[in-house]
């Protein structure tokens, strides 16, 4: 458990994430874990924070950021404060509130009492990996899920880049006949979203089976075989999304759907455009804060 956490800010326009690479490559003793994020677009104030067992002396610290980044350390605040050994995964769970994605009710084990007379109710704790409906592009993606059930009966989905799961789970309650692959090249994501859909599913459950597998993206067996998909949902991020337009659209069935999220507003443009030149309809683009979900359909 971390003891000791130094946080590093700045008013200075840093952006690049290779500063954290560097803390994290140079600094000594090497922290457990650092983050960077920007806390005020306005002001271009950015925040990197390292985490260690035992505290370390703030000189030397100082000393070495100076070095490795080649700044002046005294136009950042530098600070160093003890982290409280506590469950921080319980201590989050319990401030991540219910939430509602059109038919679907996200919540955590602790508000298991309010999803009762919840028939679309989803069971998903914070842990290691993405994917509690508190983020736009996971509220959007569910909202989408919720909105295609009215209109769509897929019998073949793809999930890719699951994370926690819960896009597939969602769509395995409103899809029930379908057969439904969640993938992720994150083994521990994998074994997570197993986790997820035992505890959402119910004993005699009808809910559409969902394949587990651990691959790289759609250079896998059983994707391969199974594809193409009347149904893709694709939660990952813009740039890779917009390098892999030939091969997703080649994966989705003729006059099926393509979901796409993890995209930024400023970034939608370019996936839209991207799909579009592989010859994909455009359906419309939802945002959700600063994060856009993108619906297309490829004719049959």
């Amino acid at each position: 458990v971390p003891a000791a956490a130094i946080c590093l800010s700045s008013s200075v326009f840093i952006y690049e994430t290779s500063l954290s690479i560097s803390l994290v490559e140079n600094l000594f003793p090497e922290p457990l874990s650092v983050s960077h994020f920007e806390e005020d677009e306005k002001e271009k104030k950015w925040t990197t924070t390292a985490h260690y067992e035992e505290k370390p002396d703030k000189t030397t610290i100082k000393e070495q950021i100076s070095s490795i980044l080649n700044i002046d350390i005294q136009s950042y605040e530098v600070e160093i404060s003890k982290v409280e050994n506590i469950d921080w995964v319980s201590h989050v769970q319990k401030g991540l509130k219910p939430v509602r994605a059109g038919r679907f009710f996200i919540h955590g084990s602790h508000d298991s009492d309010k999803a009762e007379n919840e028939p679309y109710s989803i069971l998903i704790d914070a842990a290691q990996a993405f994917g509690t409906a508190h983020h736009g592009t996971t509220e959007g993606c569910l909202k989408a899920i919720s909105e295609l059930s009215e209109t769509h009966k897929p019998k073949n989905i793809l999930d890719l880049g699951a994370g926690s799961g819960i896009l597939a789970i969602a769509a395995s309650m409103v899809f029930k006949g379908a057969t439904i692959i969640a993938s992720d090249i994150d083994p521990i994501s994998v074994k997570v979203a197993k986790t997820n859909d035992d505890l959402n599913r119910p004993v005699n459950s009808n809910n559409a089976k969902i394949t587990h597998i651990c691959g790289d993206a759609l250079n896998d067996k059983t994707i391969e075989e199974t594809a193409p998909f009347e149904l893709l949902i694709a939660n990952i991020l813009a740039k890779p999304l917009i390098a892999m337009a030939p091969d997703i659209t080649n994966a989705v069935a003729p006059d099926g759907t393509l979901l796409l999220s993890g995209i930024l507003d400023v970034q939608s443009d370019d996936v839209i455009e991207a799909y579009v030149a592989e010859g994909l309809t455009h359906i419309k683009t939802d945002l959700i804060g600063e994060w856009t979900t993108s619906l297309f359909h490829k004719k049959g």
